[in-house]
């Protein structure tokens, strides 16, 4: 049964509620949270199943959850805020940063890490258990010639947002998390929000799962510091909507925003800095060891939802999507009886 808060207008047991509960269970999800906000800014909540199938505890607005590659378009964020205090340029070599990495890295600057097109390879022995030095990491990155010439292809890169979140905090002076906490956190209120800390336990905490021969199996819980760019972030739904307000209220510069929400290579995808800028909608998804969370809101300032669920079955995007269009199809139906 779904808990609903604050302003929604929808009752139990509809056709929201009902796509909800059916999906869990043909995907396997323990738990499902999603908020949807409309354009005059009001929220909606809804609340489903578990947390932690081993405790019982409630998956709430208020459960810490790891939103994964969300978490790219806040590191993007704080490297634009150094780059309008001049401590990074866009166009800085990323050999400039690191200048042991290999020559085929010449060329490459800070906005090819940003934009997914920096050519990076996967590099092989990469463990997420084992924690990096800067240079270590440097050196097996290097190790793989790159995919493809800088600049030429979009790939989404994982690897290529972790150097950049240590990049970041080179030119800042602090670590990405402190830097996180000051261009972000602090100024939006984010009070259940930091990055993943090896062994670290939250209250609240969301648990993950992986659904194997029909049965759950827990998931790993592991990610090295030096990856924090990539998808490091832990947050609550509650959080998350106070993020997303501040993105339509100016408590975050619009201005970086919206080179954000610009495609940096338009000829090789719709990818700006951090999120996917569609003409009429910015999104992104996240999955890291069974977390799931997708992000979906309209251009400029229109209806937008955050979805956490903690099994990694199905697309959390196209379940997000057809959420917000039950939901509007719905009101909808109400305003004309």
């Amino acid at each position: 049964m779904a808990v609903m808060l604050l302003n929604s207008a929808i009752v139990l047991g509809d056709s929201v509620d009902d796509y909800v509960t059916a999906q869990m269970e043909k995907d396997h999800l323990p738990g499902v949270v999603f908020a949807v906000v409309d354009p005059a800014g009001k929220v909606s909540y809804r609340e489903y199943g578990v947390a932690n199938r081993e405790t019982g505890e409630k998956f709430t607005k208020d459960s810490v959850h790891r939103i994964a590659s969300l978490s790219k378009q806040m590191c993007s964020y704080v490297v634009l805020n150094l780059v309008k205090e001049g401590k990074v340029s866009l166009h800085d070599e990323v050999l400039k940063w690191y200048p042991a990495g290999p020559e085929s890295w010449k060329g490459m600057k800070v906005r090819h890490l940003m934009s997914h097109t920096s050519g990076i390879a996967d590099p092989e022995g990469f463990s997420y258990s084992k924690e990096y030095s800067a240079a270590e990491y440097v050196e097996l990155l290097g190790k793989k010639p790159l995919d493809n010439p800088v600049g030429t292809k979009f790939r989404y890169n994982n690897y290529a947002y972790g150097l950049l979140g240590d990049l970041a905090g080179k030119a800042g002076g602090s670590p990405l998390p402190e830097l996180a906490k000051k261009y972000i956190f602090d100024p939006v209120g984010m009070e259940r929000t930091g990055y993943y800390k090896k062994d670290q336990k939250y209250p609240n905490e969301v648990f993950a799962y992986y659904w194997e021969k029909g049965e759950y199996v827990s998931a790993l819980r592991v990610r090295p510091t030096l990856f924090h760019g990539s998808g490091g972030v832990h947050s609550s739904l509650s959080d998350m909507v106070k993020y997303e307000l501040a993105l339509r209220s100016g408590k975050l510069d619009r201005g970086i925003l919206e080179q954000q929400w610009t495609p940096q290579f338009p000829e090789l995808s719709v990818y700006g800095f951090g999120w996917y800028a569609d003409e009429g909608a910015l999104r992104h998804t996240g999955t890291t060891f069974g977390f799931t969370s997708a992000f979906y809101r309209e251009r400029p300032d229109g209806w937008s939802i955050i979805l956490f669920r903690n099994s990694n079955t199905g697309s959390q995007m196209d379940m997000a999507v057809e959420i917000l269009k039950k939901w509007r199809d719905q009101l909808g139906s109400q305003s004309r009886q």
